[in-house]
């Protein structure tokens, strides 16, 4: 596994007795901190902060967090957590979970926690996840010249949990934190890398989509459903979108389905996996379906159109994942009262909504515009802004689903100033969710597919 050559070179400039320690990966930078069997506090972590186009890096010990209203007051500017997209702009050759902490190298300026500088030994990322680099403190002191040096962190037990009051703050302020959400996969990340190439190829794709023959098998029976009407033999990944699917919905599709995966909540209950992707996969094709019925001058994109609807419930995900006691009770509470709107319930036993939740993980995964305002926004009927279009779309689809049992819209009805300002009226959004339901056998598939 080759080190990035902006870090070798940097190492090489700079001079030091450094040794590599190469590792067997993991999905984050904590996990492959695990399996190599090293002490957090003994490795040096980045964490990039932005402030408009700036970029700051702190270097703190893994076992410990960024204060970053500490660092804010200290730079005298507000400050955010970086996402994917900005790691991916600032890193171009590193992998983002495993971002060396060299602030000189990559044009940054930098605060370092004074416990590395101190250490007998420390270890950092080399810029590839479970490739670590051995460093004296002095060493590591000498790669940090022209950085502040300053205690700007602290344990992330302090904040681990939220308790009274100030629950909704803890929980925001732990969604923010990038390094404590699930790592977007490889996947999904091999999969944003190609959208971005203008002159990528089905090969590409279907070389990424093929390394899971559980998504491979996904969207070959997608492909082969009566919702696209294709009547040829669908026996490749390849030619399911070459012929059917076409490359931004495929790559839609497989982002979305593999971004799933970081989670692995309860399968019961009427937010748990089974139902959630039962909702999930019928709720995006029945918003893509809608967005194909809207006049073409007007029609959004088909692609976001479906990821939005995919995506727009990762809030009760992010829940499980993070907050498992409070997920339970709201499970536990919906099922005991399923006549109750699930906002209402949220508000009585969280303080907090699934669509603030599922914002905040959007934003920090550098998700698009459009798809963050359709998670936050797809219980609002009155929502209007210039991509409102996608959370409208999810919550008329919402609505004709909850009419065969499926999800948990609050109603049944679809508003007249709903459908006029999509450009759809109730016959084309009865006829989409008649195609949808054509094609529930392959929905079920994926459903239980993702859910297993």
């Amino acid at each position: 596994m080759t080190i990035p050559s902006i870090v070798s070179e940097y190492l090489r400039r700079k001079g030091g007795q450094f040794k590599a320690r190469v590792g067997v990966g993991g999905d984050s930078l904590h996990s492959a901190i695990t399996e190599a069997k090293l002490s957090p506090a003994r490795v040096a972590q980045a964490t990039v902060l932005t402030t408009g186009k700036s970029a700051l890096m702190i270097v703190h010990p893994a076992d410990q967090e960024p204060d970053a209203a500490a660092v804010a007051q200290m730079v005298k500017r507000p400050l955010s957590h970086a996402t994917l997209q900005d790691l991916s702009r600032l890193f171009p050759d590193c992998d983002p979970q495993a971002i060396p902490p060299l602030p000189e190298a990559f044009g940054l300026k930098g605060i370092v926690d004074p416990a590395l500088t101190e250490a007998d030994h420390v270890y950092f990322s080399a810029g590839r996840l479970g490739v670590f680099v051995r460093a004296s403190g002095a060493d590591l002191a000498r790669l940090m010249e022209g950085s502040w040096v300053r205690t700007v962190s602290r344990r992330r037990e302090e904040s681990a949990a939220p308790a009274g009051g100030d629950k909704i703050e803890a929980m925001r302020e732990r969604v923010r934190h990038v390094h404590q959400l699930p790592s977007m996969p490889g996947m999904a990340m091999q999969i944003l890398k190609l959208r971005n190439n203008p002159y990528s190829h089905v090969s590409e794709l279907a070389a990424i989509v093929e390394q899971d023959p559980s998504l491979s098998a996904q969207i070959i029976r997608y492909a082969s459903s009566p919702f696209f009407g294709y009547q040829g033999r669908v026996d490749s990944v390849a030619m399911a979108i070459a012929r059917v699917l076409g490359m931004d919905f495929v790559m839609d599709l497989a982002f979305g389905l593999s971004l799933g995966k970081s989670f692995r909540n309860p399968t019961s209950g009427p937010l748990g996996l089974n139902n959630f992707w039962q909702h999930a996969t019928f709720t995006g094709a029945l918003t893509q379906a809608l967005c194909l019925r809207i006049p073409y001058m007007r029609r959004p994109s088909p692609g976001i159109a479906y990821l939005s609807g995919l995506l727009h419930n990762f809030g009760f995900l992010l829940l499980g994942h993070l907050f498992p006691d409070q997920f339970a009770r709201l499970n536990k509470a919906l099922a005991e009262h399923p006549e109750r709107p699930i906002t209402e319930l949220e508000h009585e036993v969280l303080g907090i909504s699934h669509a603030d939740l599922g914002l905040w993980l959007m934003e920090a995964w550098g998700m698009p515009k459009e798809v963050v305002d359709a998670v936050h926004e797809h219980h609002n009927p009155a929502f209007r802004s210039d991509f409102a279009v996608y959370a409208n779309l999810v919550y008329i689809a919402n609505a004709l689903l909850s009419r065969h049992g499926i999800g948990e819209s609050e109603t049944l009805q679809i508003p007249q100033q709903l459908l006029d300002a999509t450009g759809l009226d109730e016959i084309q959004a009865e006829a989409a969710l008649g195609t949808v339901l054509e094609s529930r056998e392959s929905l079920e598939f994926i459903a239980r597919k993702m859910a297993a």
